[in-house]
């Protein structure tokens, strides 16, 4: 068997719900507090609806130079191959969430301190996700157990 993860991400709706969330939610509070009388507000919605569309395209349908197509890990290191043809070799930055249907994964290229791509994964029964479930189980385990060997340095 194996030891490699080979991981390719599908456009999915849900997924791209999902990562435009906080920009909706800030959405909305610019408009509230824009009603509320701070009229000044409504000039931040453009921008707020602009980050919400750019991390729906970016996530969920995957378009944009930027975005993560694959994650493929291979002795002990990840690579993302990106929307612009680049492999690059990444790690999950600590801020990286991990459950059992959704890892939010922040990917940090190691030749660099400054770029990171956000990764939003989806596994699931009930909505379909972005991901097969047998490589998302094995990249989540990997994530996992790579983490706590890295706490322990």
């Amino acid at each position: 068997m194996s030891n490699q993860i080979e991981l390719t991400l599908s456009r999915c709706v849900a997924v791209g719900c999902l990562a435009a969330a906080p920009w909706l939610v800030a959405s909305a509070f610019v408009l509230i507090a824009g009603a509320f009388g701070k009229t000044w507000m409504y000039t931040l919605a453009p921008l707020t609806l602009a980050g919400a569309v750019f991390q729906y395209r970016l996530n969920g349908l995957l378009k944009g130079p930027s975005a993560v197509l694959r994650l493929h890990q291979d002795q002990n290191a990840l690579y993302a191959r990106l929307g612009n043809g680049q492999t690059l070799a990444v790690t999950a930055c600590p801020s990286s969430r991990i459950s059992s249907k959704v890892v939010l994964l922040k990917l940090q290229p190691v030749a660099s301190r400054y770029a990171s791509y956000p990764v939003v994964l989806l596994s699931g029964n009930r909505i379909a996700g972005n991901v097969s479930e047998d490589q998302f189980r094995r990249l989540r385990m990997w994530l996992r157990l790579g983490r706590a060997q890295q706490s322990f340095e």
